[in-house]
């Protein structure tokens, strides 16, 4: 959960510096400019995150599937 609010964190820091340099021109934030940019931070946090969380996810199959392999070997 640490590791999830410190990548929405940054996702929000950048998505207002986008947003502050210029993006504000590509959508439509008149109304509710905050909320819009919390929720693209939410939606970049969230992608994000499942996208480390798979990457993790490998590093560990690929250190196992080494194991294996050495152990094969050994044999």
């Amino acid at each position: 959960m640490k590791m999830f609010l410190k990548t929405y964190l940054g996702c929000l820091f950048v998505t207002g510096a986008f947003l502050f340099f210029g993006g504000w021109q590509l959508f439509d934030f008149n109304r509710h400019f905050f909320l819009a940019t919390a929720s693209v931070a939410f939606v970049l946090a969230v992608v994000l995150s499942a996208w480390l969380d798979q990457e993790d996810r490998i590093e560990k199959l690929t250190k196992r599937v080494e194991e294996l392999e050495n152990k094969e070997k050994e044999q």
